[in-house]
């Protein structure tokens, strides 16, 4: 397992951190000043371990880091390991662009600047390993299959933003809506009601093989009433192909019947399973405990 020291200014933490959650996802043991040095701890101390211990220095390279007699005093000391031992042991990572230092204007560089992806591929490529996509919010469905990441947690996280956006939507067009529980998880109905002739639903769900969102409009306010063969319209994999769905079915009802007069209602409270109220409950506990350390032995 390949491991990583980063060697950067303060000016571009928030990226670095970034990259070092990508990177230890993937495999790569990973030197981040941030998670390594404590209060009380000689900083110039933890950096020489670093850099003497780990396989690699990785130079985050940018205007401000080329200014930072931190990120020149690192490199001198990844620089001399590297031909004491004579092989690659810096590695330029270019985040923004900036004159790259002649003793290593001529070694091949990750690029950052444009496609993050595209250098988070390179990188890992070099330290020798395949798996590089990181996960996200948009692209989680294509880790479904893999046990090394928790793909679930980011499908709640879109179904959650797609909630806020479809029922911001209704509000505007005084719609209400219902999110479903068990008997339909990752369902939503957004109704219109003026009288008997003149409503509309349309609910989405999220089908739990193929994780594309499939539509009915069947009139039912609350998705839990529907069977999976109701959702018989496809609409997409994306919040955007969900949301246009959804409005062009209320421009069509405003075009045609306005905008409902009563107040609309919204039932949008999670459901949460049995493991899930324990690990809130765990959660809620540790919370009111005033020692913070590990767990302790029969901790009530």
């Amino acid at each position: 397992m390949p491991s990583v020291f980063l060697s950067h200014t303060s000016c571009d933490k928030p990226f670095v951190e970034k990259l070092a959650t990508d990177l230890k996802r993937i495999g790569v043991n990973v030197w981040f000043d941030k998670w390594q040095i404590r209060i009380g701890e000689s900083i110039t101390w933890k950096i020489e371990d670093g850099i003497r211990e780990n396989e690699f220095l990785g130079l985050i390279l940018s205007p401000d880091a080329l200014k930072s007699e931190w990120v020149k005093t690192e490199l001198s000391a990844g620089w001399v390991k590297q031909m004491q031992g004579k092989r690659i042991f810096v590695l330029p990572v270019l985040y923004r662009d900036c004159q790259i230092p002649l003793f290593i204007a001529d070694r091949k560089y990750a690029g950052f600047r444009k496609d993050y992806q595209s250098g988070f591929k390179e990188l890992a490529d070099t330290l020798g390993l395949n798996e590089t996509e990181t996960i996200s919010i948009k692209n989680w469905r294509r880790f479904t299959n893999s046990r090394s990441t928790n793909w679930k947690r980011f499908r709640v996280l879109e179904f959650e933003e797609l909630v806020t956006v479809l029922v911001n939507r209704a509000k505007e067009y005084n719609w209400s809506s219902w999110v479903g529980r068990t008997a339909n998880p990752f369902s939503i109905s957004l109704h219109a009601f003026i009288k008997r002739e003149q409503k509309a639903s349309v609910t989405l769900k999220l089908n739990g093989r193929s994780f594309a969102y499939m539509a009915t409009l069947k009139d039912e306010y609350n998705p839990n009433h529907l069977l999976s063969k109701d959702f018989d319209i496809y609409v997409g994999n994306t919040i955007n192909e969900c949301e246009e769905f959804v409005w062009r079915a209320m421009e069509d009802f405003r075009r045609s019947h306005g905008d409902p007069p009563q107040q609309s209602y919204h039932s949008v409270s999670r459901f949460l399973t049995n493991n899930e109220i324990l690990e809130f409950s765990k959660n809620v506990v540790r919370e009111m405990s005033w020692y913070k350390g590990s767990n302790l032995p029969n901790e009530n």
